[in-house]
Formats: structure tokens, sequence, C-alpha cells
């Protein structure tokens, strides 16, 4: 819901501060930030801070569900304009993830820190909301064309999200191999486009 008094919407505007300034610390690596440097970029007290968050380690939460749904925000837009040809539209999301998790400030914030940070449960339970949910949208629309059956979406999506999330994960290991990423982006296109049914 969203606020409706004036403090509310002071509340939720200083908290939206304190997760914009703390993302740009958090880029240069979780462990290189403090709450007062935090706090200093916010111009808010470290009060304020513990107000809204109750410690760092929540910040960095509220940071990385943000990175998580921008990823999903660009998935789909890459997505879009393939509407009409449901298949093609996840392969082109596929690697708009891929794409996505290869800005530098993403790779930092969403692959390297979080897992360690928040641990894997809390990592999954994040990507699920957005990467798995939108992916699930897709395939979606793919059983709807007669392209996979309805009972294998949930199965499917967790398939393909779990080949991307190695994907990325080995491509942060290694940010500037353009041959692996050439070479994975050719695996993740041919494993994706499998898992479809043949049209008849």
């Amino acid at each position: 819901m969203e606020p409706t008094n004036k403090k509310g919407v002071q509340g939720a505007a200083t908290r939206a501060v304190l997760v914009g300034r703390a993302r740009r610390l958090f880029a240069l690596g979780f462990g290189k930030v403090s709450t007062p440097a935090i706090a200093a970029a916010a111009n808010v007290t470290r009060g304020a801070l513990y107000h809204h968050f109750a410690d760092k380690r929540a910040l960095f939460s509220a940071v990385v569900a943000e990175v998580a749904a921008e990823i999903a925000e660009f998935i789909d837009a890459a997505a879009l304009p393939y509407a009409d040809d449901p298949i093609e539209a996840v392969v082109v999301g596929s690697r708009a993830f891929v794409t996505a998790c290869d800005d530098p400030e993403t790779r930092q914030i969403f692959l390297l820190d979080a897992p360690a940070v928040l641990g894997w449960n809390a990592w999954r339970a994040i990507d699920a909301v957005h990467g798995l949910g939108s992916l699930k949208g897709g395939l979606d629309a793919c059983a709807r064309a007669g392209r996979l059956a309805e009972d294998d979406i949930d199965g499917v999506a967790h398939l393909v999200s779990g080949a991307l999330n190695e994907a990325v994960f080995v491509l942060a290991s290694e940010p500037r191999n353009e041959l692996l990423r050439a070479r994975l982006d050719t695996q993740i296109e041919r494993l994706v486009r499998g898992v479809f049914i043949d049209e008849k």
C-alpha cells in the first residue's frame, strides 16, 4: 500500500535514497562498505539508517532485490518485440539475462556478494520472485502456443534457470573472456530451444 501521509512519504523517500546510495557503494564490494559511509552518502544519520534497516545486511538485501527486479525488467523489455514468437522471446530473454549480469555493478552485487552475504536460500528466494517468475511467464506463453506441456512449466523453468545461473556465475569469474561468452551463448540457445516440443 502506498503511504498516504506526509511522514510516510518522507520515510519512503529516505528509504529509496538509502538504497540508491548504498547500491553505488556496494558496487565496490560489500566488505568495503561501512554503515557510516552509507549514511554520509545518503545525507542521513546512522539512526535514520537503522530506523529503516536493521543492519547493513538488511540494507544490502533491499539493494539485491532492486537489482534483481531491474534484471527482470531488462529481460522483459528485450523479449517484448518477440511477443508473437514465444520461443524466440524465451531465447532472447535468456540471452538478455546473461547480458544484464555482465554489468560490473550487477556482477559484484548480485553474483559475487549476494550469495555469500545473504546465503543461497535467500538469494534463490529473491531470484525466484524476479528472474524465475519472468522465465515462467515466457514458458507459459510457449505452453499456450502448444510448444510445451503445461505440466512441464515449473520443471523446465528450474532446469533453464539453473543452467543460466551457472553460466553467469562462470562468466563472473572470467568477465572479459569473450570466447567463453560466445560459446556459452551458443550452448544456452541450444539448451533453451531443446526443451520445446517440435512443431508438427
